[in-house]
């Protein structure tokens, strides 16, 4: 029997629709991102902007935390749904929170004893009175927020992997949004300078907080906070996995400390003011590609779970075409408005906003390409691949990224800026000569069938002699290829007679693992009306309620979760 759709209808659906909130809160990001800059850099000038700039490695030691145990943890949490292993994924997300908020709380606490001796790594000295006072003061806050910070990310990841996009993007966008917002009063109304910037981010992710805090008692959904014994392994497990997110960030902490040693050597505040402005026009681009990229994962992360190869494949080619296509045209707007921007950032001066000006035409050239690579990297770890995700982020943020900053600091502050093309380019060079080599990927189907059919009663009678087949190709007993073959077939049957009314548009996708233990999984989604028949068919007289329960009595274990608006079961045989 061959495959009645060439495209996954459930893959399609859940893409477009996981899409537009990931979006609204990668803008709301970007936003918030450029609020201190944009504030600070039209009260204070090049000072504020570089006071913003200098405070960069100490992000990227938030992101290690935030992206290392957040990535990696929704997806640990994401798969063990996907196998039905509801009460592991909360205790998994238990322990992984609870490291999260201790780790938060002990860098506060160092980082705001020992502040005036890290100052020096950030790259300034007294002999900038002013650049450092500012400095000092606004990285001191955010030290203090650091709990706030990580608590906030940690619960976006989470509840976008739990079916709760909608709640995760409200969070994160009101958040933003109160940072710049906050950023106007506290800044440029109150004339709180550095000190109103650091008190807007803070309160920023507070608001946040509390807007997803109803997302863990929600009765549709899976995510809770379960009281368990703290553990290491877990949280282990889950930045071992996210690694390929976080390392990178472990890269850009050296790298933007040689940059600003070098800026402020060579070209002064101006020079990491302009670098500053870099950065942020990046956000407008780059957090499109993460958007897509947080769209994208708890899908393929859940396809991947189910090993539906052409599910998880398909996700990732619309989400290839989508975010090249924003990351184009935005590339494109920002080159031709880099004058306003320049001027929007607070540069005063013809000189200066010339320079930055060239700066941000050379900086476009690479954005798309650092995009794409972006999604390359964030493709394999949704699936996994550890190694390859890690190849990517080690790649693009240390082993081509630092030599190239350290040859292109001994030219001309005017082409220091090619230095991202060049990096982009070299690195999707490399990683397509070494991953095959490194870390291949062995891609087999033969203990795994899936198909997609429509729920029609000569389809399901088809299948059914399909999975009959494959359960005897795998050496099944007679009472697994029997028990599996009439699961499916009554739970198809009562999705025909109960969840789609009067709609002809029905359709039901099916597959089935031979999995390593001699058992067999079966994963069945729909597109009904939400119904779980092991729930709801408790008629003794309706025959279909018997062979349902007939069912439960069979299976090692069952789990049903309305997912993406599809009604999904997986069932241990």
């Amino acid at each position: 029997m061959t495959l009645h759709f060439s495209a996954d209808p459930f893959a399609s659906y859940s893409y477009r629709k996981a899409l537009t909130p990931a979006l609204v809160s990668s803008i709301g990001l970007a936003i918030a991102d450029m609020a201190d800059a944009v504030v600070l850099g039209q009260q204070m000038g090049a000072t504020g902007l570089a006071a913003v700039n200098l405070a960069l490695p100490l992000f990227m030691i938030f992101n290690l935390v935030m992206h290392g145990l957040g990535a990696g943890g929704a997806i640990r949490f994401s798969q063990f749904l996907g196998a039905g292993q509801q009460d592991t994924a909360r205790k998994s997300f238990s322990q992984v929170i609870q490291i999260t908020l201790f780790s938060g709380i002990l860098i506060a606490v160092c980082g705001t004893l020992f502040l005036d001796s890290f100052m020096p790594l950030f790259g300034v000295t007294m002999e900038e009175p002013e650049l450092y006072h500012a400095a000092f003061t606004y990285i001191r806050l955010i030290f203090m927020g650091t709990p706030l910070f990580f608590l906030s990310y940690l619960l976006n990841y989470y509840l976008r992997n739990d079916d709760n996009q909608v709640l995760a993007s409200r969070g994160f966008t009101v958040g933003n949004f109160a940072d710049l917002g906050l950023n106007i009063v506290f800044v440029l109304g109150l004339n709180l300078g550095v000190v109103g910037a650091a008190l807007a981010t803070i309160l920023g992710n507070v608001i946040s907080i509390v807007l997803y805090l109803p997302g863990l008692f929600g009765k549709s959904h899976a995510l809770r906070y379960t009281p368990c014994r703290p553990s290491l392994s877990e949280p282990v497990r889950a930045f071992s996995l996210g690694s390929a997110t976080s390392i990178q960030y472990i890269y850009q902490l050296f790298f933007y400390l040689i940059v600003n040693h070098v800026l402020i050597r060579g070209a002064g505040e101006n020079g990491v003011a302009i670098f500053n402005i870099v950065q942020n026009v990046s956000y407008f681009v780059l957090y499109l590609y993460d958007g897509v990229s947080k769209a994208s994962q708890p899908l393929i992360s859940t396809y991947s779970g189910e090993r539906n190869r052409h599910g998880y494949q398909s996700i990732f080619r619309m989400a290839f075409l989508s975010a090249n296509l924003l990351g184009v045209v935005s590339s494109a707007a920002i080159a031709l408005l880099a004058p306003w921007v320049c001027v929007l950032f607070g540069l005063e001066g013809s000189e200066l906003i010339a320079q930055g000006n060239g700066a941000i035409h050379i900086y476009c050239i690479s954005l798309v390409f650092a995009g794409s690579n972006i999604l390359l990297e964030n493709y394999y770890q949704a699936l996994g691949a550890e190694r390859r995700a890690l190849l990517m982020a080690t790649l693009r943020g240390a082993i081509v990224l630092i030599p190239c900053t350290l040859v292109f600091s001994l030219f001309d502050i005017a082409y220091f800026w090619w230095v991202f093309a060049v990096v982009e380019l070299l690195s999707c060079a490399l990683f397509a000569l070494i991953a095959p080599r490194w870390a291949p990927i062995v891609q087999t189907q033969e203990d795994v069938l899936s198909q997609t059919i429509p729920c029609r009663s000569r389809n399901i009678s088809e299948l059914t002699e399909r999975i009959q087949a494959f359960c005897q190709q795998h050496n099944a007993t007679g009472a697994q290829t029997f028990f599996a073959a009439m699961a499916v077939e009554e739970i198809c049957l009562v999705a025909l007679e109960n969840m789609f009314g009067e709609r002809d548009d029905g359709v039901v996708q099916v597959t089935v693992i031979a999995a390593e233990q001699g058992d067999f999984e079966l994963h069945i989604r729909d597109n009904g009306n939400r119904y779980d028949p092991f729930e709801k068919c408790s008629d003794p007289s309706d025959p279909n309620a018997m062979g349902i329960e007939v069912i439960r009595r069979k299976c090692k274990s069952f789990f049903y979760r309305h997912y993406q608006g599809f009604n999904t079961l997986t069932l241990t045989i």
